[in-house]
């Protein structure tokens, strides 16, 4: 099991599998340099760059796009679309966002006949590394939707239950954040955290562990968990925080990020195949393990 972002690295060099990566305007040099790093440690990836030949050129090592496969295009959707098109097929396929306006990219992902086959909601899951946590934390979802229904919060947990396995984590650990341990009828929250649990012990997951409404220092800490009485399996261990909305998620990778050190790299999922979902201020890094974690999971 992957213990650290970086090992992410590690593990996608020894991946044997064939994977297709596309990459939207790869027109920036940390986008660049991620896929270039990751293209010289392992011949099993088949790269195909999307975008502006003049800029690409400016942002590529000398020779690199000589030894890949390049698509031109003027713009942005052109690009985007492009690019999106080509993955249809049942070859392992990733998708990656480079220097491209981010609601243009999602516009073009969310129009593929195969993303639309898949008939799965999209959501994102971020991957942290804390300085204090003996594992790493997926925390699900902060990026696309707002305020999700129990619906839409089952399709989210299934994503992220199907995402973990595929990297290695055979049975994971999942605990549905609500504000309490005990259910009240009048919260929705609470109410949908004690139901996905139960859809979880029934077996609706997959093989996992699935334990909400259940506070963070419950979900995170096991001596919290104990001094409140809870017995459970998820309690003090869990691997996979479903967070009741978007504002939620988000603000507490970034509180993670900003005041507990923490290093993080992110996907969405739902789509068929993983996608890199980073922002242009991501420095290389956070582009390569990003990168490198999709590999992983599309070959797992």
């Amino acid at each position: 099991m992957v213990n650290s972002l970086s090992e992410f690295i590690l593990e996608a060099s020894k991946l044997e599998k064939r994977v297709r990566v596309n990459c939207v305007q790869p027109h920036d040099r940390k986008t660049m340099e991620a896929i270039e790093s990751v293209a010289s440690s392992n011949g099993n990836f088949e790269f195909t760059l999307f975008g502006r030949l003049e800029e690409m050129n400016e942002a590529a090592s000398e020779g690199f796009l000589k030894m890949t496969h390049v698509v031109e295009g003027e713009s942005e959707e052109e690009n985007a679309s492009n690019a999106v098109s080509a993955l249809e097929g049942d070859i392992p396929a990733v998708l990656m966002k480079g220097d491209i306006n981010t609601t243009v990219f999602l516009r073009a992902l969310f129009k593929s006949g195969r993303v639309k086959a898949s008939g799965r909601l999209i959501s994102h899951i971020s991957c942290m590394e804390i300085p204090e946590y003996p594992r790493l934390l997926f925390i699900t979802d902060g990026t696309v939707n707002i305020s999700p229904d129990l619906k839409e919060k089952a399709e989210i947990l299934k994503n992220a239950v199907e995402f973990a396995r595929s990297i290695g984590i055979s049975e994971p650990k999942v605990a549905v954040i609500g504000i309490n341990e005990r259910v009240s009828v009048t919260n929705r929250d609470l109410v949908e955290g004690a139901v996905l649990s139960k859809m979880a012990e029934r077996g609706q997951f997959g093989v996992c562990l699935v334990d909400g409404p259940m506070p963070i220092d419950t979900a995170l800490k096991k001596d919290a968990a104990l001094k409140k009485g809870i017995t459970s399996k998820v309690g003090g261990e869990a691997d996979i925080l479903v967070c009741s909305n978007l504002e939620s998620a988000a603000n507490l990778i970034k509180g993670l990020v900003h005041l507990g050190k923490a290093k993080t790299a992110g996907l969405l999922l739902g789509a068929g195949f993983p996608v890199v979902l980073t922002s242009r201020s991501d420095n290389e890094f956070a582009k390569e393990v990003s990168l490198s974690m999709a590999l992983v999971s599309a070959a797992g």
